[in-house]
């Protein structure tokens, strides 16, 4: 290295090293010929006036080519004839100029890099000189560019992976949001923009509606665990349904801070579509849709433990089409298949969405209700009722394959609650009682026990009954007085009577469960609303009885009802009743169901001046409490508590703390069911003000009016009459 190079560097040799060049240990030259960077000094004509050794063997340049300072074209023109620079070298050229002038101008250093034909990446930097010139210095970056040729080969690697795969890659930051998402899945069904910047469970999916679905996911995430598999619903812009199952482990930088989740989602749509299949050959009917026998037991074994726990009955349908064979044989096995699936359709639309429908092979459907009753004759009821709307629908004519066709049902019913007996024991039953039905005549419903069936069929033909008769004018209101502490008639107790032209005076303990159970009851409650308001103006023309209020006995169906209180004041407005002549009576039964909608409702209808009263009190479970709040004026007795109130101490001992609360509370109490002379005295020496029972007179007709009579007792509707002021 000749001192004119050295005088060319100034500031290329470092502090310590020009030091040890002063103290004679190491020339600035020997330092830089053994320098591993290569360094060329290029003068302002273009001349190479100065080289160090790494030149001739980084840059593999033969030694008399460089000594005698060629220019620079000529160097550029012998790399490129050995094949170390591409292109044409008079293009080469320009460009190396081009850098040149460059960097004279901007004063900004040139980078580029270049592989030579021995394989050797050299990275090179040229520097412009002050005064004119410039300085090459070249590195040998081979390893740093295999290393880059391998990363760059193992991303194109990885992409083609998750291009070829049904696998996607995934990364999360450290608030588990989604930051990078690459695959094929991601580019086709372009998901990127619905979960970049949201984390998994912000993004709805089907099969995990509930925060915690995600529980198992988020526990490890919050363990920085990996974890496996786990399944996901999505529907994703195109509309469709698709299944991932994700998989992940945590992501620590090297200090072990936590930065992240990374992993792969793969789409097991098929797999998951798969197993629906195998699940729906296995439990579900093929033609059908419905549940297979298979799965109507297993469906049944847990019915039978519901039952058990609840105490309610369920019931078992067993349906067979009449002359199915007929219908195959004349219009074929299509025609056949066609009705079956319609009569299925039929089946699934007659129930509720809780209840559960099977096709056991053939023309043979099962339906299971479950949670019927407690009582077994009302569950019955109840089946019955359901069955007979099957019935109905199956029977009415279906157009398959441009035929009209009709196939009507036999049923047969069984009852069943608790495990006592096995699913076949069940189906047999329901099986005999189906034949029975076919034994009758066909298109017919029958339960298992005769004598069931006879108290069903007798119970649905009073149904029918009592809608004819409401209809046609049978249903009567009749009244028992109340009394004061003179034993003078203060007011009435109306009682619904139902008076058959066949069957004469008919229980109101017979027909009120029916209506309540049929709904009959609404209609009948508004009967009985407008009847009790037409006397009452016809009582406000008549100096003895214009002081009388009525009080009309409430049924849950009638308080539950959203127009309860218009359908009150209609029937006060249409007769042109007082209101402060009506009294409403309730049960305490009926306020252990939504009590704030009972008490907003009888507020409204207190601000009219209706009056309530609280009958058969001591006998429920209401909280005192209510009593506070419900605008109530007058408690009334149970007959229990009269009946043995002269023998038994502890009903004396009921009657008399009733008395006291309800003067506490400053309301009226009525006893009823006082039917001697003693339990009256009794009751007046104890500070009861209003009475009622036989011993006052019995039921008899309210209108027209007439002296009290023998009638049976009643059931329904209470008329109480307050005593005028004194």
């Amino acid at each position: 290295m000749t001192d004119d190079f050295i005088a060319t560097l100034p500031g290329m040799a470092s502090a310590a090293a020009d030091e040890a060049a002063r103290a004679g240990r190491l020339s600035v030259a020997e330092l830089l010929d053994h320098l591993q960077h290569a360094l060329v000094v290029i003068d302002a004509q273009g001349h190479i006036i100065g080289y160090n050794a790494s030149v001739l063997t980084l840059l593999e340049l033969p030694e008399d080519l460089m000594a005698r300072g060629p220019l620079i074209d000529e160097v550029v023109r012998w790399q490129a004839a050995r094949g170390d620079l591409k292109g044409d070298p008079e293009r080469l050229l320009r460009r190396v100029w081009h850098h040149l002038r460059a960097t004279q101008t901007s004063g900004q250093p040139h980078v580029y890099s270049y592989t030579t034909a021995s394989g050797r990446t050299l990275q090179g930097s040229t520097i412009a000189l002050p005064g004119g010139g410039w300085v090459r210095i070249y590195t040998d970056v081979s390893k740093h560019a295999q290393a880059l040729a391998a990363l760059r080969d193992s991303e194109a690697r990885f992409r083609s992976l998750t291009e070829l795969s049904a696998d996607w890659y995934w990364e999360w930051d450290t608030e588990g949001r989604y930051t990078r998402l690459e695959g094929r899945v991601v580019r086709e069904r372009d998901i990127a923009p619905l979960f970049i910047g949201r984390r998994p469970w912000d993004v709805p999916a089907p099969n995990r509606p509930r925060p915690e679905d995600w529980r198992p996911l988020l526990d490890a995430v919050e363990r920085r665990e990996p974890f496996r598999h786990f399944e996901v619903q999505r529907v994703l812009p195109d509309g469709r349904t698709y299944w991932f199952a994700l998989s992940g482990e945590p992501v620590f930088d090297a200090h072990g801070t936590f930065v992240g989740y990374r992993g792969i989602g793969r789409d097991v749509t098929a797999r998951k579509q798969a197993e629906a299949t195998i699940e729906r050959l296995a439990y579900y009917d093929g033609l059908t849709g419905l549940c297979n026998r298979r799965s109507f037991q297993d469906r049944v074994v847990q019915a039978q433990a519901s039952s058990a726990r609840s105490g309610q009955w369920a019931a078992l349908c067993f349906i067979d089409l009449d002359n199915f064979k007929d219908i195959n044989d004349a219009f074929g096995h299509a025609a056949g298949d066609g009705l079956l699936r319609e009569m299925a359709q039929r089946l699934r639309e007659s129930v509720r969405a809780e209840d559960m429908v099977g096709r056991l092979g053939g023309d043979e459907f099962v339906v299971l209700l479950e949670d019927l009753r407690e009582d077994e004759e009302q569950a019955a009821w109840r089946a019955q009722h359901v069955a007979e709307k099957l019935r109905q629908a199956l029977e009415r004519p279906a157009v398959i394959d441009g035929h009209d066709l009709q196939a009507t049902p036999s049923i047969g019913i069984t009852l069943f609650r608790g495990q006592t007996d096995t699913v076949e024991d069940i189906l047999g039953r329901a099986d005999l009682a189906m034949y029975h039905s076919k034994a009758a005549g066909r298109n017919a419903v029958r339960f298992f026990d005769p004598a069931m069936q006879a108290r069903v069929v007798q119970r649905a033909t009073l149904q029918r009954e009592l809608r004819h008769g409401l209809r046609d004018g049978e249903l009567l209101l009749f009244g028992q007085p109340i009394v004061d502490v003179r034993a003078q008639v203060c007011g009435h107790e109306a009682l619904l009577r139902w008076r058959h032209p066949v069957r004469g005076m008919v229980p109101p303990a017979e027909f009120i469960p029916v209506a309540e159970q049929t709904g009959l009851i609404l209609p009948i409650g508004q009967w009985v609303l407008r009847e009790a308001c037409r006397v009452l103006a016809r009582w406000a023309a008549d100096p003895a009885r214009a002081g009388w209020t009525l009080a009309v006995n409430l049924s849950a169906r009638q308080l539950r009802q959203p127009d309860f209180v218009d359908s009150v004041r209609q029937a006060l407005h249409a007769a042109g009743a007082d209101p402060r002549r009506l009294k409403l009576e309730l049960t305490e039964s009926l306020l252990l169901h939504d009590v704030e909608d009972t008490i907003a409702k009888m507020e409204a209808l207190a601000g009219l001046g209706i009056q309530f009263a609280l009958d058969d009190f001591g006998t429920g479970y209401s909280s005192l409490s209510y009593l506070k709040r419900l605008p109530l004026t007058q408690l009334k007795i149970d007959r229990s508590f009269v009946r043995d109130l002269l023998t038994d101490p502890n009903d004396a001992a009921i009657v008399c703390t009733i008395l006291q609360l309800a003067q506490s509370l400053e309301m009226e109490v009525v006893a009823e069911g006082v039917e001697t002379a003693e339990q009256f005295e009794v009751l007046r020496a104890m500070g009861c003000r209003l009475f009622q029972g036989y011993h006052f007179g019995r039921p008899a007709p309210l209108e027209p009016a007439q002296p009290l009579g023998e009638t049976p007792t009643g059931f329904g509707v209470t008329i109480i009459g307050a005593a005028p002021p004194a």
